[in-house]
Formats: C-alpha cells, structure tokens, sequence
C-alpha cells in the first residue's frame, strides 16, 4: 500500500530479493480468504549503517544492521572541550571499528549526530563546546572521503526523532515533537513518518525558546549538575540525583518547579505552531525527573471563554539509546529517500 506498485510488481521484486539473500520468508498466515499471506524479514548482517554520537562526554562509534540489530559498538568516555580533540578521537575509533566489520556487510553511510545547530546548507554545524571550531569541520572531506562511504549530519534532537520514529510507540504517532534533555536541550519535529528539517536543518531548535542565563533553571542535565554542585557537599553523580528525587530533596524539586515554569512558553509555541499529536521527553536527565515533568507541565492552546482546543499529550521515552539508534538510521533513510 505505501508503495502504490501492484501485486505482480511486488512479487517480482520480492523473489529478487531473496534470490540476492537480503530478505527471506518466515511464516504464512492462515485463516483467511484467498492465499495466505507471508511474512518477510531482512537477513542480519547483508547492509549496514554507521553512526558517531557526539557528545560533551562521550563519543560513541557503532554499526547496526538495516534489521536493527548493533553488530559493534565502540564508546570514550572523557572531556572533549574543542573540536579538533573529538574528530581526530572519533576518527581512530572508526578506524578501529572498520577493521572489525565482516566483510559481507554493506556499508550505506555514517550518520553523525552532535548538540547544535547549522550554520549553511552544506551541513556545517555549530556546537556550544567549541563554536568557532566545530562550525568549521567538513563532514564530507573529515570522513566521507576517509572513509568513501555517504556522510550525513543531523542535530542530536533530529536524530532522537528518527530513532524514536522507527519504535513501535512512534509508528503509532501521527505527529510528535522530541525533547531532548542533555547537556543542553535539543528538539525535533516528525509529521506522518517524516522528519521536518526547515530549509537549513535547524526546524525543532527548541534551545532558542529558553532563556540563555546560565544562573536560571533549563531542564538540562547541565543546569541540575550546575544547581546541586553549588548546594550539594561532594560531587554530584546519577546515583545521588535519583537517591535525592526519591527522598523528595528541597534543592532537586525546587529546580523542578522552577523548570517547569521555564517550559511553559516552549510548550505552548510547540503546541500553537505545529498542534502534534503529542510531545516526547527523553535524554539523560533521569528517567524519574522526566516523568515528574511529564506529570506536571502544563501545555495551553488556544481557547474562547470555556471553549479550548485539544493539546497534544506528554510521553516519556525510557528508551536510553534512542539516539544511536536514530544516528544509525540516518543513512538508510537518504539511501531510500535518494533511491
């Protein structure tokens, strides 16, 4: 149905598939009129997708297959405060990932993901680690050519998108705009399967609708980390945070509070410029943060007296690698698109 090709079409294209060993059939359905009808998967291991998550933190490097399946995955932990220091890091560990790819696999491209936004239509991209120098990298000449394989670029809040498009809970979603709590706060807009760029990429650029004040609340793990490492004796780690959620800590619902009052304005610019289904939180900031969040933003509509349009509703993704499996994705996506 989605490809509008016929049955006779479709079939052909099926039998070439499994002639090549890229598809195989696993069962058939019985019980209903006519032929059965049979269920097809994608051969593990026959095509790929690379993908390099960066972050401030971490720098991930993995490849998985177009069933979905992570076939490696390479991770450094560290400080990566300018861009030089996270491509030539990034650049040795695709090196080593390349030597552990099995040579059956297809490579279809590298999807990159980094915090930030576009400053050109060519894909330069500006990070708040290091502006000058991340907006200066060539993703084509830095990897494409290194590599000779596609290189292709998103947002980590685009990318979360894609990811979080290709889950069950996704695919069930008309329209849904991302948020992504990192270091910062990033967002993305998917409408009926497909993610809207803007002209230059930057549509979903939630960051720009929060006050840049470093001393004021933004649902961020860097602002939780800043707040409790001024009230909080000894360093502040995940563990300590859930630890004091659970005991109802002053200084951890207080920045909540104070949070959620930053989100009203964003929410409601979401909610009366694009009217989506509904508004995924996801991200590093504790799974029990987000749903105190989801539990108590408030997103308002337009409304006549008594009279109020709907407003989208609040999920929380629990899902932790959202955005390698978006970052993977990225590839398939533009080798079909282009297909």
């Amino acid at each position: 149905k989605a490809t509008g090709l016929s049955n006779q079409t479709l079939t052909r294209l099926t039998k070439q598939l499994i002639d090549l060993n890229i598809i195989a059939e696993t069962s058939k359905v019985s019980g209903l009129r006519g032929q059965p009808a049979i269920y097809l998967r994608i051969i593990s291991g026959v095509f790929g997708c690379i993908g390099v998550v960066f972050e401030h933190d971490r720098i991930v490097v993995l490849v998985d297959d177009l069933s979905g399946e992570n076939l490696i995955r390479l991770s450094q932990e560290g400080t990566f405060l300018t861009a030089e220091i996270a491509v030539k890091s990034a650049t040795a560990m695709l090196d080593e990932l390349y030597t552990k790819i099995p040579p059956p696999l297809n490579v279809l491209g590298i999807g990159i993901s980094i915090s930030g936004f576009f400053t050109n239509i060519e894909g330069r991209i500006c990070s708040q680690q290091d502006p000058q120098g991340w907006s200066k990298i060539n993703w084509q000449e830095t990897f494409s050519s290194r590599y000779q394989c596609p290189c292709y670029v998103e947002n980590d809040g685009c990318a979360a998108s894609i990811g979080f498009s290709l889950s069950k809970a996704g695919a069930k979603l008309h329209s849904f705009f991302l948020i992504l709590f990192t270091l910062d706060i990033g967002g993305g807009f998917v409408f009926e399967g497909e993610l809207v760029n803007g002209t230059y990429g930057n549509a979903g650029e939630i960051a720009a609708l929060f006050s840049r004040d470093l001393n004021s609340a933004r649902p961020t793990e860097g602002s939780l980390y800043n707040h409790l490492s001024k009230v909080w004796d000894g360093p502040v780690t995940n563990e300590k945070i859930v630890s004091a959620f659970n005991q109802q800590d002053t200084n951890i619902m207080s920045w909540i509070t104070a949070c959620i009052e930053t989100m009203k304005f964003p929410l409601k610019s979401i909610q009366s410029l694009l009217d989506p289904e509904a508004i995924i939180f996801t991200g590093r900031l504790p799974i029990e943060i987000q749903q105190e969040f989801s539990k108590k933003v408030i997103v308002s509509g337009p409304s006549y007296g008594d009279v109020f349009a709907p407003t989208p509703k609040i999920l929380v993704d629990y899902d932790q690698n959202i955005l390698e499996k978006g970052v993977t994705a990225i590839p398939a996506f533009y080798f079909f698109k282009s297909s």
